[in-house]
């Protein structure tokens, strides 16, 4: 029992940084109905680590691969905020997906071609949480609490702009600079979560807990304390299961967010039904 704590200690308290970050980013996303942007951003993320990768053969936790990833993210984020003002004929879900696309195939490309891509590919989309060591969780409280303290200090504009985000006369020059700077501070948090747990596990704490969290509440703190909740009980769950059972956690992370969500949708529609 004293091995299969000190085992997942590590591995835990990272992964519940995660899920506060993104427990609180996943609301704002569904209210926004971009449900593709934090898959579409930790693809550019990767792409731009796979270039570096491809290039000069650098591993993913070096400045030069890191500088690529932010540098796509951030990319990206100017053309998203860019074009939910400029081009109204298509749905923003469309171009994100389309987006994501063109970089899930570019980057899969290269790492085709590069020597020893197999292995960052299956990096890429399951992580290697269960291997962060102290290091990597002080990385993850510094970020995770500078972006999630930038947001506090400015909550009422994002919470504004996510509300009426479809409203075409919120498209205004400084609305598009705020919606930049929440693309950005969600592909700063995306650019360092992927390298830890990888696309499958960051996409999956941003959407199932907040899409859970929706089912049953309306007013944001409560639903951000049933995201942050759920999100521990999967990962408790997933954490032990992937030792016992010895496979990633990634794809242990996501049956078990799954799972739960399954069984909040199941008893979500019955309490309707009930109330009918």
């Amino acid at each position: 029992m004293h091995e299969i704590f000190h085992f997942i200690t590590v591995p835990f308290f990272v992964s519940l940084s995660m899920i506060v970050i993104f427990g609180y980013f996943g609301i704002h996303v569904l209210e926004r109905e971009i449900i593709f942007i934090d898959i579409a951003l930790a693809q550019m993320a990767a792409i731009g680590s796979a270039l570096a990768f491809f290039i000069w053969h650098v591993e993913e936790s070096s400045w030069i691969a890191y500088t690529f990833a932010f540098g796509f993210t951030i990319l990206a984020s100017w053309f998203y905020a860019l074009t939910r003002k400029r081009i109204t004929q298509i749905p923003q879900e469309a171009i994100i997906g389309v987006s994501y696309a063109i970089a899930a195939a570019g980057a899969l490309f290269m790492l085709g071609l590069a020597s020893g891509g197999d292995v960052h590919t299956e990096e890429m989309l399951t992580g290697h949480i269960l291997w962060a060591g102290w290091h990597d969780l002080t990385i993850c409280v510094l970020i995770y609490g500078f972006i999630g303290l930038f947001h506090w200090i400015f909550r009422y504009r994002f919470k504004d702009i996510s509300h009426n985000y479809h409203n075409q006369s919120m498209s205004d020059t400084k609305t598009e600079l705020w919606d930049f700077l929440f693309y950005v501070s969600l592909g700063f948090v995306i650019t360092y979560s992927v390298r830890l747990g990888g696309v499958l596990v960051v996409f999956t704490f941003l959407i199932i807990p907040a899409t859970f969290s929706a089912l049953f509440y309306k007013k944001w703190s409560t639903r951000l304390i049933a995201a942050w909740l759920m999100g521990i009980v999967a990962i408790i769950g997933g954490l032990i299961a992937s030792f016992a059972g010895d496979f990633s956690f990634g794809p242990s992370i996501a049956a078990f967010l799954g799972l739960e969500l399954l069984i909040a949708a199941l008893i979500a529609k019955r309490w309707i039904v009930t109330k009918q």
